[in-house]
């Protein structure tokens, strides 16, 4: 297999461009029969395995009709067996290595990895670093030891995972260093990353949306150093900051991150990257750059060098798609079969659960995701890419239904809603409570700064109603504002987080969730409400 640096190494940038993002000049058509040829060689290792004649009910599949017409749809419980003890066992294809993630229930979620997905999941990966960097068909700007600074977990996380595929694949500097990482906590990685950016230079910067906003906001307030230590005075460091001293006050205002790094791709992580786009953009100089995955399946979909709509990788996965309609019955029914639509079938502007079917020899067989996407266009007519675009939504778990009235509201418009205030908050979560024997949204937030709730309730609800036009219906329908707002003591969120961690919770769940937590999480954090 020839790597992106033994191309890079030969000045062949088209071929780079070519294998990794080549896709993006594909049709539907042509999308479709990949799609159909991965499925095919997968169900033939399938029929091999004993998960696979289980989960196929020991039928032979021939096509793609019969596929989704013969084979139920699976979630996780019908894996847990054959992942937990992660043992090769029954499994159609030695695991190369294991990943994991974090269901609700607190347990890890092990998913195994092929050496042939694994070396996918880098091209992919490597796919969105050059997209992030490029600014226009063709584009690559990536070199051979630019410095890539990141903040995302480590192994056996897919983050962690998705790292080391990457570098095998280019030899970008890694800091901090891939091997010294998986010792560091979350707040170590961020210090040791910045710190030595200061010297390095930043060329590639993986981070989660919220840790770039956070760093972006300490900068403009005048806060951006906080304790000196010995690389500060590094001449290059210094040479830096000096540099970057003059630029802002030049400008006349604070010094911001892009004063001292020129980034050239800024992939994000995280469903806030949408929404705090513009503000990343600012304090980095860069817009963000987003991939849609999963630890199942890793990247999926990937942004196109604009920045906007995320197109679906042809090879990652075998894709369904539930419609909404076919979705909510499904809800409503767990024993209700769902009929699903392939990539071809969609319609824009309607919302879709995502189920897909590994490839190359990994075991999830159309596998409920529990994510909901949505489709905004079939192609986009800027980059004159020819393949649907679609947008990440949120969970199943995570939409709340009023009333069946007012459509679902997502985690996303929730967010969005918050942000557009403009009142500085630190944490929020929101569930559907009942008052006076009517459904509503009940927002528990911490804010930065004292603000009265109903000023807080009051701009929430006028964003929301722009958002979402059945939620504005709803209220002229019940003729009542149906949101509250509760503001949280400072430090809320945070003493959550501490108690979780001392209680030896997992990282992915030191965080409440922002949609419908449970009643344990929310005595948890209005006991501290109680205690003032």
């Amino acid at each position: 297999m020839t790597t992106a640096a033994e191309l890079f190494r030969y000045g062949r940038k088209e071929e780079i461009w070519m294998k990794y993002c080549g896709f993006l000049d594909l049709n539907i058509d042509e999308f479709s029969a990949i799609q159909e040829r991965l499925l095919l060689e997968q169900i033939s290792i399938l029929n091999n395995s004993n998960i696979g004649k289980e989960l196929l009910n020991h039928q032979k599949v021939s096509n793609i009709d019969e596929f989704r017409q013969l084979i139920p749809i699976t979630s996780y419980a019908d894996y847990e067996k054959y992942f937990d003890n992660q043992k090769d066992d029954g499994l159609p294809i030695r695991t190369y290595l294991w990943a994991h993630t974090s269901g609700r229930s607190g347990r890890f979620k092990w998913v195994p990895y092929t050496e042939t997905a694994y070396q996918k999941l880098g091209e992919r990966v490597l796919s969105g670093v050059i997209l992030a960097g490029a600014r226009y068909k063709g584009d690559v700007r990536i070199d051979e030891r630019d410095t890539l600074v990141y903040n995302t977990p480590p192994r056996p996380y897919i983050s962690g995972v998705a790292l080391r595929a990457l570098a095998e694949h280019f030899n970008f500097r890694f800091i901090p260093p891939l091997d010294e990482t998986e010792g560091m906590d979350f707040q170590e990685r961020i210090a040791k990353g910045f710190d030595a950016g200061l010297i390095s230079g930043i060329d590639v910067l993986g981070s989660l949306s919220v840790v770039l906003v956070k760093m972006g906001e300490r900068f403009a307030e005048g806060a951006h150093s906080t304790k000196l230590s010995a690389r500060l005075f590094h001449p290059k460091a210094l040479l830096r900051l000096i540099s970057g001293y003059i630029r802002s006050k030049i400008e006349r205002r604070n010094m911001l991150p892009k004063d001292l790094w020129k980034v050239k791709a800024l992939p994000c992580g995280g469903m806030d990257t949408a929404i705090y786009r513009d503000q990343i953009a600012h304090y980095w100089g860069v817009e963000p750059y987003e991939q849609y995955g999963s630890t199942e399946e890793g990247s999926i979909a990937t942004q196109g060098w604009n920045k906007k709509g995320m197109t679906f990788f042809p090879d990652a996965a075998f894709l369904e798609f539930v419609p909404d309609s076919e979705w909510i019955k499904w809800r409503e029914d767990p024993d209700y079969i769902p009929e699903t639509k392939l990539i071809n079938e969609i319609e824009t502007n309607r919302l879709y659960e995502v189920v897909i079917t590994n490839y190359y020899g990994k075991p999830f067989i159309r596998y409920r995701m529990n994510d909901i996407v949505m489709f905004n266009a079939l192609q986009d007519e800027e980059t004159g890419v020819n393949l649907p675009q679609m947008e990440f939504v949120g969970r199943t778990n995570d939409l709340i239904d009023l009333s069946g009235f007012t459509g679902l509201i997502d985690e996303k418009m929730v967010w969005q809603s918050i942000v557009d205030t403009k009142i500085p908050f630190r944490e929020w979560t929101v569930r559907k409570e009942e008052m006076d024997g009517k459904p509503l949204l009940h927002l528990y937030i911490e804010l930065e700064e004292s603000v009265d709730d109903d000023i807080v309730c009051q701009k929430v609800h006028e964003n929301l109603k722009a958002v979402n036009p059945f939620y504005a219906d709803y209220e002229r329908m019940i003729n009542k504002r149906p949101l509250k707002v509760t503001l949280l003591a400072p430090d809320t969120f945070q003493a959550y987080m501490h108690e979780m961690q001392a209680a030896g919770a997992d990282m992915a769940h030191l965080k409440p969730p922002h949609m419908n937590p449970s009643e344990d999480i929310m005595n948890l954090l209005l006991r501290k409400v109680a205690d003032d």
